[in-house]
């Protein structure tokens, strides 16, 4: 393993000029990307330009960041904590340079909205149609995560705003409703769905679930306990792609959300129903972080947010705050 610029001074600092925001972002972007041709390409400079910024860095606190190996760089115990207090950095100047250009009373700068693929497949066309409607200088950029990755994803700071469940983790989020849903059964394409079934009938079905853990399971056995029943569960698989690979060969059914599978629903690749009797209810959540502060981009882009879920409830089948 060798260090990506190895003779660097050590033991202190040698620079004697203070550091950019552009040279914390390059050593911010080389550490995302784990490769100094690709994060210049990002940076849109020239890769020896590049690593001579990451060299002054380096200069300037005399450590090294980076280790160099055959796939690309990687970051160094040092790099790690650099990172670390470069991305709270770099967050702050750019909250700090988007509210004070707000004071004329336009929206602008970067905002990254995170949220799971079961709300995304429903939200993030839309959103990102409104956003550039009424804010077009706000440059908006959607994240996928599993739902209990979405407050980590907020309280490290790589988003801003996240939509989450109260079935999931949630700690270090401020949160506000954003809908309530009730969980459908979801079946092969083949299958005669009904309106709904009660859950006596669908605790009898073979279902293939997400494996227990803070989440959409939870509240799926809480609803089955409640009537003294347990699940008919023959399967657990945690991705939704393979829980809808496993509903597709016919033979079992799902418990989900409605939105994250409307779309195959409705060009007839799957068959939905209610689940009633009683139903199982989940609350969808706005989340903003609790350790920084609340930028007037991201109040923005909440109001954003609360209108498309307001616009595209009936599709999803949510019921929204009035």
């Amino acid at each position: 393993m060798e260090h990506l610029h190895g003779d660097q001074g050590k033991g202190g600092m040698m620079a004697t000029s203070k550091l950019s925001y552009r040279q914390l972002e390059a050593v911010v972007t080389v550490a995302e990307w784990g490769n100094i041709s690709h994060a210049a390409v990002q940076l849109s400079m020239s890769q020896p330009a590049l690593s001579r910024m990451v060299s002054t860095v380096e200069g300037y606190f005399g450590v090294d960041l980076f280790d160099r190996d055959g796939r690309g760089v990687r970051l160094t115990d040092a790099g790690e904590r650099l990172v670390e207090h470069a991305r709270q950095a770099l967050r702050h100047l750019n909250d700090m340079e988007d509210e004070l250009r707000s004071l004329d009373g336009r929206v602008r700068g970067k905002i990254c909205v995170v949220m799971p693929d079961t709300v995304g497949h429903s939200v993030s066309l839309p959103l990102i149609d409104r956003v550039a409607a009424n804010h077009p200088e706000v440059d908006l950029r959607i994240m996928s995560a599993h739902p209990n990755n979405v407050p980590l994803a907020i309280s490290a700071g790589d988003a801003d705003v996240g939509i989450a469940s109260d079935a999931h983790r949630r700690a270090r989020l401020a949160t506000e409703p954003m809908a309530a849903e009730h969980l459908h059964l979801v079946g092969p394409p083949q299958w005669d769905a009904p309106d709904a079934l009660t859950l006596a009938r669908v605790a009898d079905m073979p279902l293939v679930l997400p494996a227990i853990q803070p989440g959409l399971r939870h509240i799926i056995d809480a609803a089955f306990a409640s009537q003294g029943r347990l699940g008919n569960v023959v399967m657990e698989l945690d991705s939704q792609d393979a829980l809808i690979e496993m509903i597709l060969r016919g033979d079992m059914w799902s418990i989900m959300s409605f939105a994250g599978v409307q779309r195959l629903v409705g060009r007839g690749e799957l068959g939905a129903c209610r689940i009633v009797d009683p139903p199982i209810e989940r609350t969808l959540l706005i989340g903003l972080p609790d350790n920084r502060p609340v930028t007037r981009l991201m109040r923005a882009i909440v109001a954003e947010i609360h209108a498309t879920a307001a616009a595209i409830a009936d599709t999803a089948r949510w019921i929204v705050p009035t």
